[in-house]
């Protein structure tokens, strides 16, 4: 086995200060351009420092100036194809000005959130933007008393009034929830159908509540079926896509087009249907919210309601630029409209209604535990 060498390391100011025979204290100074250092010597010392070709590390100046160029962003999740969206649009706005983007994940777990807080603060990162993470009263009073900048992302804590008067000192943006979802509420109504049901996302979360609002609010609007049963509570992943699915399509009375809050459950919803011999969309109309690029493919052709995620992305980035540049802004909110994108999961409502094949909970779950496992994907 070979040697492993350790990596060369830059110039620093000790290499400066040993070349000139002065302490580096003194070269710090002079690159800081501090009048206690002669100007003779100060000369010296930056002629020298160019020889060298020597660069202060971001450390050093975050050490000095406090600040580090970056921005902390905390997610639940790695995989989630619309999170890498919204970060491609932050980054498109913030490596213009000099910005560099520092990602942490948290599994949705409390005590990780916590921490990443506690070390993007210890690293001096100008300002923390939080994705689709439901904020419990320690964490927001942690990001409320860490003095940097909060960008908030689809979800708001508990104490916030709305989302458009918000009662706390962080910034917010997000997609129209529940305007995404009265228009997929809209879009199905048109294709006559009145028995519509709906996989909620996890209710501890803000977005989801819209969610579920807008769709209580487009039924009673629209005169539609509001039987309790047709609403039941998800969790945004695969798994309780499929779960919510087989509930709902089990109902003596099936709904004939389901609405998922994810596009992930909307796939759950899929197999289920196609478990149960029912074909989408001559049986059963099917859709989903954020439009993941996976929606497009032909093979499932999702009817969804697009999230403008690089929109927001960008979007957060200006508002954090704005602070850095303006002390005391007051608190915003910003709520972008969403787009229904109509493909090939949604259709007229049938004329006669195919109960399917039954599923039991017990054979779902069998099938669960042969062919997949738990996905930990979280989109709101």
């Amino acid at each position: 086995m070979g040697v492993r060498r350790r990596a060369r390391r830059g110039i620093t100011i000790v290499d400066v200060a040993e070349a000139l025979g002065v302490a580096p204290s003194t070269v710090s100074n002079a690159l800081h351009d501090k009048d206690i250092v002669a100007p003779h010597t100060k000369a010296r010392i930056l002629a020298m420092a160019k020889a060298m070709n020597y660069q202060a590390s971001a450390a050093a100046r975050a050490l000095v100036t406090r600040q580090s160029s970056s921005v902390g962003v905390i997610l639940p999740d790695f995989a989630n194809p619309v999170f890498n969206e919204i970060i491609s649009g932050l980054n498109s706005v913030l490596a213009q000005a000099g910005y560099a983007t520092l990602v942490a994940s948290t599994s949705n777990d409390g005590r990780t959130c916590k921490a990443a807080i506690h070390a993007f603060v210890k690293r001096d990162v100008d300002a923390i933007v939080v994705i689709s993470q439901s904020l419990d009263v320690g964490e927001t009073a942690q990001l409320a008393g860490c003095g940097l900048p909060v960008v908030l992302v689809h979800r708001t804590p508990a104490d916030w009034q709305t989302a458009h008067a918000p009662s706390s000192t962080f910034d917010y943006v997000g997609m129209d929830n529940a305007g995404g979802v009265r228009a997929l509420v809209d879009h199905l109504a048109g294709l006559g159908h009145r028995r519509i049901g709906f996989i909620t996302g996890p209710l501890q979360s803000s977005a989801a509540c819209e969610r579920t609002e807008g769709f209580r609010h487009a039924v009673m609007a629209l005169g539609l079926d509001a039987d309790p049963q047709l609403l039941v509570e998800g969790s945004y992943d695969f798994i309780a896509g499929m779960r919510g699915a087989r509930a709902l399509l089990s109902l003596t009375q099936r709904p004939t087009a389901v609405i998922a809050a994810n596009d992930l459950m909307a796939f759950g919803t899929m197999d289920v249907a196609q478990q149960m011999g029912l074909a989408v969309p001559r049986d059963l109309s099917i859709v989903g919210i954020d439009d993941v690029f996976f929606s497009a493919f032909p093979m499932i052709s999702l009817t969804t309601a697009r999230q403008p995620a690089i929109d927001i992305g960008e979007s957060v980035g200006e508002r954090l630029l704005e602070r850095f540049f303006d002390d005391a802004p007051c608190p915003i909110a910003v709520t972008l409209p969403v787009e229904v994108i109509v493909r090939h999961s949604t259709a007229p409502v049938p004329d006669s209604i195919d109960p399917g094949r039954p599923l039991s909970v017990e054979s779902l779950e069998a099938y669960l535990t042969s062919r997949w496992k738990p996905s930990t994907v979280i989109v709101a």
